[in-house]
């Protein structure tokens, strides 16, 4: 992927080690990162350059990360992975039902975090963006049906 063409991954950690640690390791996957450590900074950032991922820590100085994740989901379609210390069901249950498209917690493999990444990525086409939209909305309509045949 040529440098002009690199998508970008926003980073959304308050912790600097970890924050530098991620973005070292998906910038040597050919990703352009921008990284902030608010949520209020994050909402900012969608809103100047919509990124291609976001990887969301939950504890968060300002607000929780849950909350960021459904500000982002009521305006818009961006995937989501959420990256944090909490461990619980409930939290990893909580945070894919708010809109994350994945979940994973601390401490984490760097190179499984590229691969997720990647794989989010790889699902996020604009066709599938579209129809996720729709069911966020309520209007989904399976894709046979907008085909004919």
């Amino acid at each position: 992927m040529a440098a002009s063409q690199a998508q970008t991954v926003l980073v959304v950690e308050d912790e600097a080690s970890i924050a530098s640690f991620i973005s070292l390791y998906l910038k040597n996957a050919g990703y352009r990162v921008k990284a902030v450590s608010s949520g209020g900074d994050a909402l900012a950032q969608v809103e100047l350059e919509q990124p291609a991922l976001i990887v969301l820590d939950l504890m968060l100085p300002d607000m929780d990360g849950i909350d960021v994740c459904r500000r982002i989901r009521q305006r818009k379609d961006i995937p989501i992975l959420m990256l944090t210390a909490r461990d619980e069901d409930v939290d990893k249950i909580i945070g894919l039902e708010v809109g994350a498209d994945d979940y994973m917690t601390k401490p984490f493999n760097p190179r499984e975090l590229v691969a997720r990444v990647k794989s989010i990525l790889r699902r996020s086409t604009p066709a599938r963006r579209a129809q996720r939209r729709a069911a966020w909305r309520g209007r989904s309509q399976p894709i046979s049906r907008s085909r004919s045949g």
